[in-house]
């Protein structure tokens, strides 16, 4: 994840941030662990100091879809932004 977190850029939005890892995620490792890590941050969250929230899982559900279809880091940050994100 501290790769991700590095690869992102400094934004403030949490939901693009979502959108943006996942797609991240889904492209250099794995739709499955991109969907895994998705639900561990929500489940950290949940049961620690975060705030889980069910809009977080669906631009995480959008990210994967973008790093499924792109294979460059421009093209799923489009994406994202093409959905709302």
């Amino acid at each position: 994840m501290q790769a991700v977190r590095q690869q992102l850029p400094n934004e403030t939005d949490d939901k693009r941030l979502h959108c943006l890892a996942a797609a991240q995620i889904a492209r250099q490792c794995s739709v499955s662990e991109a969907y895994l890590a998705s639900i561990g941050k929500e489940l950290a969250d949940l049961f620690g100091a975060g705030d889980a929230e069910w809009s977080d899982w669906r631009a995480d559900r959008v990210g994967v879809r973008c790093g499924r279809e792109s294979s460059m880091q421009p093209d799923t940050d489009a994406c994202c932004e093409r959905q709302g994100y």
